[in-house]
């Protein structure tokens, strides 16, 4: 890893004890909503970036940079649902409720259609389960909708995120040409002949390396600033507020 990396490298992890620091100086008092509190809500993506992040930066170091760019787009994803969380409260909550039981529902009918499709019982007792927890569901929702990154992200006032989350979904997400296409490379054998090689590991470079370090630390530092401000500011506001400083002094504010 070359010096700039290392260096990034080193201020994640001021970076990530900043993050959990918000999450140990919390103090939610619970109302009637519970876990459907928006501060719990926030808290709990933070504490998935937190792990997003930690498994990023464990991979990147071993350079196994296309999955911690995976994991970077995760982080570029809580970061949106955070900026909504952050500007709607708890009516968002419920759009993220109506969101989950789309999804199981959907799931659950795709898991029927193809069955029948493909010889199954579709009367069998475990078929009957599938049908009951889809009644359930359209019982307990009877309107459900799909989330929409985009939508999302325009809801809060990190809507430029969402460029970076598109972005990391084609390059290290998606199984797209532009993301095969780092398995490959030409080897000039001779001056009239080229060979196209296959590589098992992707294509990288340093400035891939940095890069991918950056993209993480950016969404992360956002996440743990608006599970912060949704707490009404912490005990630890003022060290993420040096860890903000230190980044934008950096340099890496320009850096892509």
């Amino acid at each position: 890893m070359d010096a700039e990396s290392a260096k990034a490298i080193q201020y994640s992890e001021k970076l990530m004890s900043a993050a959990i620091d918000v999450v140990g100086a919390a103090n939610v008092e619970l109302s009637q909503n519970w876990a459907r509190d928006p501060k719990v809500v926030g808290l709990t993506i933070l504490c998935r970036s937190i792990s997003n992040f930690l498994g990023a930066m464990l991979l990147v170091q071993q350079r196994h940079v296309m999955e911690a760019r995976g994991l970077g787009r995760c982080l570029y994803e809580n970061l949106l649902w955070m900026g909504a969380l952050r500007q709607r409260g708890l009516d968002f909550v419920q759009d993220m409720l109506k969101d989950e039981a789309f999804n199981r529902k959907s799931l659950g009918e795709l898991t029927l259609r193809l069955s029948k499709k493909h010889g199954a019982d579709v009367n069998s007792p475990d078929s009957l389960t599938l049908r009951s927890i889809i009644n359930d569901i359209g019982e307990e929702f009877p309107k459900t909708m799909k989330l929409n990154a985009r939508k999302t992200a325009a809801e809060g006032a990190v809507e430029i995120a969402y460029v970076e989350y598109a972005r990391l979904s084609l390059d290290g997400v998606h199984c797209s040409l532009t993301a095969l296409g780092r398995h490959l490379s030409r080897e000039r054998i001779a001056a009239n002949h080229t060979e196209l090689v296959l590589n098992v590991e992707p294509r990288t470079s340093d400035v891939e390396v940095l890069s991918t370090i950056l993209h993480c630390c950016r969404a992360v530092m956002g996440v743990a600033i608006g599970a912060n401000e949704i707490l009404g500011f912490t005990a630890a506001s003022d060290q993420l507020a040096a860890v903000l400083t230190e980044f934008e002094n950096s340099g890496w504010a320009r850096t892509d």
